[in-house]
């Protein structure tokens, strides 16, 4: 059931962050000379509004519901022509204006959830990416507040819902046990609903009072326990922005950062390799029973990217696995779910070697 609960949360969220492209079956338009433009239901951008309403008081200093436009995986913002955003319905357009860094509010007007509106933006699906933003005002760039976090979830999550539709509302809520996907979990476990980060992330901690704790990132986001009711609103999670290279590491990449990236524990995740010795890096993972990928590389497998020298290739417990630049995914057979140490040898920098095996 369990592995049911994360599949189905795992389509739930893919429709709650934009994940999902979904096959376009509207037909093509042209708006301001961009054809097929990014669009979005009016009406479930409302939906979101009446969740940021209905539930302000996990962020009571904040005065209203912003979004954020942003280039997918962290570039920079495209450069070109101006920004315009307007919901168009069956009257006049009604220009949304956008703010030099990409936020904006919506407001609501009843005669464009009449109209059955969208939202529409003159720039091409898939460019940009738009998404609630709740920011408690005063906090630094780096700092999240989690009751923030918890509303931003319930508005993402209430937007999804209306585009999605009833049949798929009701199977999802069916599946996790709940109507309430902040708060799903299998089990006494619960869900580690992640967010996204502007700039990439070397690592993060939650901060409650004297309490705090690691959180998990991968290269643009960071998982947040907004679930897990003994964290209190005002908690706060610091990130740990990954520092901008120099040009020695820019020169040789085999002195940046490295870490192992994959499909641990059901979850992206990417883990840091620590360096002993020259040529010399280990890691420590949590590894659960079942099938798992891997690669190995400097951040965002940019610069360096070491897999598998085929597509079938296995890692063995214990064994010592040759690796090649631009390799294929390593794959990985977890018969024990446990501790397991991954150790790189890059000492020949032309023939490096990876070793996994399960620690006591």
């Amino acid at each position: 059931m369990r592995k049911i609960q994360q599949c189905v949360f795992a389509i739930a969220l893919a429709f709650a962050v934009g994940a999902a492209v979904a096959e376009d079956t509207t037909p093509s338009v042209e708006v301001q000379g961009v054809k097929n433009p990014d669009m979005r239901s009016y009406r479930a951008v409302v939906a979101g509004l009446d969740a940021f309403e209905e539930h302000h008081a996990l962020a009571p200093a904040l005065p209203e519901l912003r979004f954020r436009l942003s280039a997918r995986g962290g570039a920079d913002m495209p450069a070109g022509d101006a920004i315009y955003l307007r919901i168009v319905g069956n009257g006049d357009p009604i220009p949304v204006p956008v703010a030099q860094d990409g936020t904006f509010t919506v407001p609501r007007v009843q005669a464009a959830i009449d109209d059955d509106a969208d939202l529409v933006l003159n720039r091409k699906k898939g460019v940009l990416k738009g998404r609630p933003e709740v920011r408690t005002p005063g906090l630094p760039d780096n700092v999240r507040r989690l009751g923030d976090l918890r509303l931003e979830c319930r508005v993402i999550v209430a937007i999804a819902k209306k585009e999605m539709g009833l049949m798929m509302n009701l199977f999802i809520n069916t599946v996790l046990l709940t109507p309430n996907w902040c708060t799903a979990g299998y089990g006494n476990e619960k869900i580690k609903f992640p967010f996204p980060s502007l700039r990439a992330l070397d690592d993060a901690e939650i901060v409650d009072g004297d309490r705090r704790a690691p959180i998990k990132v991968s290269e643009f986001s960071f998982e947040t326990p907004i679930a897990e009711a003994e964290w209190s609103n005002d908690a706060r999670i610091v990130l740990h922005y990954a520092p901008d290279l120099t040009p020695e590491e820019k020169a040789d990449p085999w002195l940046q950062t490295m870490f192992v990236v994959g499909t641990m524990n059901n979850r992206d995740l990417r883990s840091t390799l620590r360096k002993s010795e020259d040529g010399l890096y280990s890691a420590e993972l949590d590894l659960d029973k079942g099938s798992h990928w891997l690669k190995v590389g400097t951040r965002n497998l940019e610069a360096i990217s070491l897999g598998a020298t085929r597509a079938d290739q296995l890692l063995v417990d214990g064994a010592i696995t040759p690796l090649t630049k631009k390799g294929k995914r390593l794959h990985i057979k977890v018969e024990n779910a446990g501790r397991y140490a991954l150790t790189l040898d890059a000492r020949d920098k032309e023939a490096p070697t990876l070793r996994v095996s399960r620690l006591p």
